[in-house]
């Protein structure tokens, strides 16, 4: 009897044994379904509620981009006030719609300079508003950050003494929750535009130089006759992106999809008369859309400005001309050779402005560029310096008002990045 007993005990303790490997094994496989991310008030699109979660396993959500899509046409059509509330959630101003409509209205003739920042690229921040004082822009500028943690207090402090009438915003505290959408980098941008007290704004990043007034972009034709302003990057779309991208729309004969990528340095953009369109880029730009799907099929905000408007089925108008180069002239035998940034130019190829500063490249170190001439675009080499060759155009100099300006920015970047050389 004890030995029937032992071997009972022994069968009851070996099937405890196995319940408790079994349970811990589908734990275990349970949570590798899982991914350990920190998030605050997020919302998943379609047909979810708001959650708040910190430091605790949650399921990595998932996004049906062409429904996504099909929602905010939708909303283009309808503006049905649950679908807003869906589709965007993190805008306070829906709360008042007094406030809402202040910048929207076609009445309104205001014009306006945003450019957005945060600690990293504060010095540029200064180089690009004394360059707009040179350049004589009449433009009122709003500077915005989103934070504390974005642009510190004596940052801040610093841009308020140094450009007394330069507005300063902080889009966290005056215009969206931050909890949704935790804005810190490109994906500031189209939410600048949208929280701007202007009508008509001329979008800048920080390391652009201007060779004309910026104002000029807003009597510009292919704006007026759409309501935005974009211009071209150096790459064409691979057909990974192009393929990802007709998922997205419905195809239609007003306007086909562009063969080059955006360059999103500067934009232009009427909100009375494109809002909508402005809407679908900021939703392309949400937190979990760009987390999840967007950044990883397109090169952060470039392309959601136009592939925002065309999923609303919405006009919008590219600068006819590709890109030049910027920089130095390279004597290379026959070549005709310009090394140095992006330079854009307008519809008539005169050029407006570049990207990337005063500095050969800033990534590497802080040696200035030679900005001798520019050149139409032919045939990119890219580099840690890139190099654009032109065996049909040779590169041409600068006027005299144009040198002025170029070393006028020099002095701007040696004073606030505090070079002796």
């Amino acid at each position: 009897m004890g030995y029937r007993l032992t071997n009972a005990r022994l069968i009851i303790f070996l099937i405890v044994i196995v319940i408790i490997c079994v349970y811990f094994y589908q734990t275990a496989s349970f949570e590798s379904q899982f991914e350990s991310i920190s998030i605050i008030s997020t919302t998943v699109i379609p047909n979810t509620t708001t959650t708040t979660i910190t430091n605790r396993k949650v399921r990595k959500p998932t996004l049906d981009f062409a429904e996504l899509a099909q929602q905010l046409r939708d909303y283009a059509v309808t503006r049905d006030k649950d679908l807003e509330k869906i589709l965007f959630p993190w805008w306070l101003n829906f709360k008042n719609e007094t406030n809402s409509k202040r910048y929207f209205n076609e009445s309104d003739p205001s014009k306006g300079i945003v450019i957005c920042t945060g600690n990293k690229h504060f010095p540029l921040t200064l180089v690009a508003l004394s360059a707009l004082q040179l350049i004589e822009n009449e433009l009122p500028i709003e500077v915005m950050y989103s934070t504390a943690t974005d642009l510190s207090l004596e940052n801040q402090k610093e841009l308020k003494t140094r450009f007394p009438t330069v507005d300063l915003i902080d889009l966290s505290a005056a215009t969206f929750n931050d909890s949704y959408l935790e804005l810190r980098g490109w994906e500031i941008k189209p939410f600048a535009v949208l929280a701007s007290r202007y009508r008509h704004v001329i979008l800048m990043d920080s390391d652009v130089l201007f060779l004309e007034k910026p104002s000029i972009l807003l009597s510009n034709s292919f704006y007026l006759k759409t309501g935005s302003l974009f211009f071209y990057d150096r790459v064409d779309f691979d057909g990974r992106a192009i393929q990802w991208i007709r998922t997205l729309i419905i195809d239609d004969k007003k306007q086909s999809i562009p063969t080059r990528t955006q360059e999103s340095g500067v934009v232009v953009i009427d909100k009375a008369r494109t809002l909508i369109g402005l809407l679908s880029t900021c939703k392309l730009n949400d937190h979990h859309e760009r987390e999840i799907v967007t950044y990883q099929r397109l090169h952060g905000d470039k392309d959601t400005w136009w592939l925002g408007y065309h999923i609303v089925q919405l006009s919008y108008s590219f600068i006819p001309t590709f890109t030049g180069s910027i920089g130095e002239i390279v004597n290379r035998g026959q070549s005709n050779v310009v090394c140095g940034h992006i330079l854009h130019l307008d519809e008539h190829s005169r050029p407006i402005w570049w990207n990337g500063g005063t500095f050969a490249n800033r990534y590497f170190d802080l040696t200035l560029l030679k900005i001798q001439g520019w050149l139409y675009e032919g045939h990119w080499n890219l580099a840690k310096i890139s190099c654009l060759t032109n065996a049909q155009d040779k590169p041409k100099e600068f006027n005299q008002h144009q040198q002025k300006l170029i070393q006028g920015y020099i002095q701007a970047t040696k004073q606030f990045f505090h070079l002796t050389k």
